[in-house]
């Protein structure tokens, strides 16, 4: 998955709306006020970054449980929390 960084923040953002618009360039494009070629180069980077193809729905299920593990994680309790 990715790692928790500046870098990859962007990253993120966009697999979680990517993910919530089932897939859909155009609808995350518009969600994330970006222009569909970004969506796209940055679903590539993921893509890459994680070895996992997007647009498999058995890839698609596995990053979309570790991005919602990752959002449970104990630290993230305790910060959202505060």
């Amino acid at each position: 998955m990715l790692e928790p960084s500046a870098s990859h923040a962007g990253l993120r953002a966009t697999l979680a709306a990517f993910l919530d618009n089932n897939g859909s360039w155009t609808k995350t494009a518009e969600a994330l006020y970006l222009h569909v070629n970004t969506v796209h180069y940055r679903i590539e980077r993921v893509e890459k970054l994680t070895g996992r193809d997007l647009s498999s729905l058995a890839d698609r299920v596995d990053v979309r449980a570790a991005l919602l593990a990752a959002a449970t994680e104990p630290g993230d309790a305790i910060q959202n929390a505060s």
